[in-house]
């Protein structure tokens, strides 16, 4: 593939990339002056229709959705090279590193950096499912890191709509398995959860440095994700906040029901613990061998003073039958050793626990403060049993009245009753952000400047919930306080994404899944029926706009729905058009013999002319391949004259009333 030229327009220059279905190559377009990538599948795979559809489904997936965090699609096309066909696909070109290799390269990420990217590779998603498309092969080898630190996702190759039939092969789970959803291990349905658990299992590897469940096979790993029990991130990393953790065994559960419901929910999570406005908890049942350390501690001490006095209690009866000597000492020792025994059973147990419970001092496990308010804190502590002590310091770089510092750290063992020391923000001259959300950048400055704080930095992205020029959200937050005349981050709405999307080819596809596409790329669609011999009942005929045309979002796209095929009257040889009853509506089918001489021969038609005989720009209608020695049945609807084509070469020209 090395120096082709693709569509006379991009020159391959070298290999960057191979995927389980298709080779990636560097390639320079030579229209718009640009380095590209290209995807091509794999020739090998070329004989196989199922794999040719699925690429083709690779190419409408990916090009139905626009965002920053997700590589771009400039262009999907097929050509022959060397007598063989290629499907391609052409794309953004990254200029950086897979999320596989940084990791290899640098070690574990920091968690500040892993929760960027998380919430990035989240956003991406986010795009995806609100067009109801998944993943299913979310990974860090599939995420792009650039040069700036701006993460791209890509390969939504075995991505699949939701709610429809999956994309696979041959019905097996594709994928990498170290990365799978216990539900796509099982084979089962999967839907945003599944992309989710992947992410959760690339956080996890950002954050250690290494996967959590590794096997010599692939199946003993698929079993370790429907089986074992998710690690904690700080089981590997002592200094990982046990708020990271519990997002991490959210995001990996193994009920779908119980991880984050969608990518929303776990990026404002994520956005509420890094600005210290929320912390989290691992709750979950742990395994017997997780107790391990905590079993003996519990058991040990009570069972040992239980059985020396035991011991000690046996042996005094003994002691006091072997110093009598007459008979009723003897039964009288005998009574008071049913009694002494008596006491031990029912007696002595019950005042050794009472004993127990009133000398041991219950401990209390020290949570994690900081991040929250100081009334939030005060009523976690109290609740714990334990006495609030209070430190200020003064942060102008964190917001007023929150925990910044706290002794004993997070998860210490400590008696109920003691003291915990916090160290609370305190500014001096701190001030509340006002709800900026909905305001325009000019008034959003207004009214910063009129509560004694002043505009940051500005960032835009697309939102489709507030009117373009809006603030969708502000950093800090409207509710918190922090000194006056600080900088406010804010986030402007760039409005509904109108990116123009070029239409990809949906002839012989069932009309819900083109719908369907077609809506989640924001299109107004309106349906056509009519009948066509060339695909089956309920398939898309024909379309317009056209396949292949750029057309912006929000556009209205008519789609021609078969509603069968047509009894024509006898069509003879000299390639007569039969006509319909309804003269807009009308079906004509003229045949074409293509040259019998072993090669394949493109039959193609064009409408040039209305039914008033007036020109026309001329409106391709037909274009399809033919093998050699065949009958084309080109089909014609509604008035107007047509010009017919073999190769390019004009072979008949119909005029239809």
């Amino acid at each position: 593939m090395i120096n082709k030229i693709l569509a006379n327009r991009y020159e391959i220059l070298e290999k960057i990339g191979t995927g389980g279905m298709g080779n990636v190559f560097k390639a320079h377009d030579k229209k718009l002056d640009r380095i590209v990538a290209i995807k091509v599948l794999k020739l090998e795979y070329n004989e196989d229709n199922n794999f040719i559809r699925k690429f083709k489904r690779e190419s409408l997936a990916a090009a139905s959705i626009s965002h920053p965090n997700i590589v771009s699609i400039y262009d999907v096309g097929t050509e022959k090279v060397e007598d063989k066909e290629v499907h391609y696909i052409v794309m953004e070109y990254i200029d950086g590193k897979t999320l596989k290799d940084l990791i290899n390269d640098e070690g574990r990420l920091s968690e500040k950096r892993a929760l960027n990217y998380c919430i990035q590779i989240a956003e991406a998603l986010k795009v995806a499912h609100s067009k109801h498309i998944v993943h299913r092969d979310i990974k860090s080898q599939n995420i792009m890191v650039t040069r700036d630190d701006r993460i791209k996702v890509t390969d939504f190759g075995i991505a699949r709509v939701a709610d429809n039939t999956t994309v696979t092969a041959t019905n097996a789970v594709m994928g990498s398995v170290h990365y799978f959803s216990p539900e796509q291990a099982r084979g089962a349905k999967v839907d945003n959860r599944s992309d989710i658990y992947s992410l959760g299992i690339v956080l996890f590897e950002m954050l250690t440095g290494r996967l959590p469940f590794d096997a010599d096979n692939p199946v003993s790993v698929a079993l370790m994700q429907v089986q074992s029990q998710m690690p904690k991130p700080s089981d590997f990393i002592k200094s990982i906040d046990p708020s990271v953790d519990a997002l991490v065994i959210k995001m990996t559960e193994k009920d779908p029901k119980d991880r984050y419901k969608d990518v929303f929910e776990l990026i404002k999570d994520i956005k509420d613990y890094t600005i210290g406005a929320k912390t989290f908890s691992v709750k979950r049942e742990y395994q017997e061998d997780d107790r391990r350390v905590v079993t003996p501690t519990v058991n040990r001490r009570p069972k040992r003073n239980h059985s020396n006095n035991m011991d000690i209690e046996r042996q005094k009866p003994k002691k006091v039958v072997k110093k009598k000597k007459s008979a009723a000492p003897a039964i009288l020792g005998i009574f008071s050793a049913i009694v002494i025994i008596a006491l031990l059973i029912y007696v002595v147990p019950k005042a050794m626990k009472g004993m127990k419970n009133s000398d041991v001092v219950e401990k209390i496990a020290v949570e994690n403060y900081i991040g929250k308010t100081r009334d939030e804190a005060k009523e976690l502590i109290e609740a714990q049993g334990l006495v609030l002590d209070v430190n200020t310091v003064e942060n102008e770089n964190e917001p007023d009245g929150v925990v910044l510092g706290q002794k004993p750290e997070k998860g210490t063992s400590v008696d109920k009753g003691s003291t915990v020391t916090l160290e609370i923000n305190e500014l001096p001259d701190s001030v509340p952000v006002p709800p900026l959300k909905g305001l325009s950048k000019k008034d959003a400055q207004k009214v910063l400047e009129e509560n004694s704080l002043k505009l940051g930095s500005v960032e835009e992205e697309f939102n489709e919930d507030v009117e373009e020029g809006k603030v969708i959200y502000s950093n800090p937050d409207g509710g918190y306080s922090v000194k006056r005349g600080t900088a406010v981050k804010v986030i402007i709405s760039k409005g509904v994404d109108k990116t123009p999307v070029v239409l990809s080819d949906y002839k012989g596809m069932e009309q819900d899944v083109v719908v369907n596409q077609l809506k989640s790329l924001g299109f107004t669609v309106v349906i056509e029926n009519g009948n066509s011999n060339s695909v089956g009942e309920g398939q898309v005929y024909d379309m317009d706009p056209k396949p292949n045309t750029s057309v912006e979002k929000g556009s209205t796209v008519t789609i021609y729905i078969s509603k069968g095929s047509k009894v024509d009257e006898e069509v003879n040889e000299d390639n007569e058009s039969n006509q319909n009853e309804d003269n807009f509506n009308k079906v004509n089918h003229v045949k074409v013999r293509v040259p019998d001489d072993g090669a394949t021969h493109n039959v193609s038609a064009e409408r040039v002319k209305d039914g008033n005989g007036n020109k026309i720009g001329a409106t391709s209608v037909w274009d399809y391949n033919v093998d050699s020695g065949q009958v084309s049945n080109v089909e014609l609807i509604g008035p107007g004259e047509y010009n017919i084509y073999v190769d390019g070469n004009l072979v008949k020209t119909e005029k239809i009333k």
